[in-house]
């Protein structure tokens, strides 16, 4: 008996049952295998995602550790940015109280030796403030203008 019919895929089986039997057979068999191949497939996909999101994990870790250890850094160079500012402070102090004893100091040899008569060596004021002496000062105040921000400020996103 031939007849012309259907099959579960949509596509038309001509011949007799028997053969309609083994064509269906083939035709599941294929959208098995294609079901088997799309599983597998999105099986390798979600890993490969999964694989992605723990190397991500991971830089973040990574980043937040280097973040860390820049801001720590940046925090240790500030406290020893603010010691030697201090340390200057005292020290521009102390050179300022030396300057007016060597004026006083000066100021009594000038007096002795006026009335002694005898030729004293006497030490000049100390030279102005020259920035060219100090290369390594600021000609201007550096208050004006800082230079840098604090660590808090330079690694906020």
């Amino acid at each position: 008996m031939s007849s012309s019919s259907l099959s579960p895929g949509g596509g038309r089986l001509s011949g007799s049952d028997g053969d309609s039997g083994a064509t269906f057979a083939a035709g599941d068999n294929r959208r098995e295998k294609r079901r088997l191949s799309n599983r597998e497939s999105a099986r390798r996909s979600r890993l490969r995602k999964q694989q992605h999101l723990d190397e991500l994990v991971q830089e973040v870790a990574r980043l937040k550790a280097e973040n860390a250890r820049v801001l720590a850094r940046a925090n240790d160079i500030t406290g020893q940015f603010v010691r030697v500012d201090q340390e200057n402070t005292v020290l521009r102090a102390r050179a300022a109280e030396l300057g007016d004893r060597l004026r006083s100091v000066n100021q009594v040899l000038r007096v002795v030796e006026e009335f002694s008569g005898v030729a004293m060596d006497i030490q000049e004021e100390c030279p102005p403030d020259d920035p060219l002496l100090r290369p390594w000062q600021i000609p201007y105040p550096a208050t004006a203008m800082p230079i840098a921000a604090t660590a808090t400020h330079m690694l906020q996103y």
